[in-house]
């Protein structure tokens, strides 16, 4: 008896994001440029290329990026987190017209010797944050190094998130309730019940 092949998936194909890596406090400090940078480079990804995968303007516009400071900040903010690493530097300085190549860290990496790409295991690098101050600290120092100008997060600072070293998120509830104190001095006086 021979077993057939499964069908083709009609939908095409998929990009996989383990929950690990959407838990994970690099992930929550990303803001929504740099999941929408991540995604459109994650699509590029096939079975033997990690490592060979660009991020020009131009490829980047069907994402929704048509600025270059948002990219060239989301690239940074990617690579200050531990989610891709480059393997060439592009750019003028570095030989002309070539654009700089980049490598999930989640992913192994296999030869590609037209781009001088080494084979290697998946480092994970977003993993080494224990929480979000970390990965802020670490965005910082990354952008101070390269001298990128990097906007910080206003996702990352919102009061939902937890800084601690436990994962988990702590809700912080207002001392008292949110409504206006004229409605509530009403209510009162009419000896309703506030709803």
């Amino acid at each position: 008896m021979s077993r057939a092949k499964p069908p083709k998936d009609p939908r095409g194909g998929h990009a996989r994001l383990y929950w690990s890596i959407l838990d994970s406090p690099a992930w929550r400090t990303l803001t929504h440029a740099d999941v929408r940078v991540y995604l459109a480079l994650r699509r590029k990804l096939g079975r033997t290329n990690n490592g060979d995968i660009n991020a020009t303007l131009a490829e980047m516009k069907h994402a929704g990026i048509s600025s270059s400071s948002t990219l060239s900040a989301a690239l940074h903010r990617l690579e200050a987190l531990g989610f891709i690493e480059k393997t060439r530097q592009g750019g003028i300085a570095h030989g002309g017209k070539l654009c700089s190549l980049y490598r999930f860290t989640d992913e192994p990496t296999y030869d590609i010797a037209k781009a001088g790409v080494r084979a290697g295991p998946a480092s994970n690098e977003w993993q080494r944050f224990q929480n979000m101050a970390e990965a802020r600290a670490a965005v910082r120092i990354f952008s101070r190094k390269n001298k990128a100008k990097i906007r910080t997060s206003a996702r990352s600072g919102a009061i939902i998130e937890s800084d601690s070293a436990v994962c988990d998120s702590t809700i912080k509830h207002a001392p008292k309730s949110p409504t206006r104190p004229s409605s509530r001095k009403d209510v009162e006086q009419n000896g309703l019940q506030p709803a």
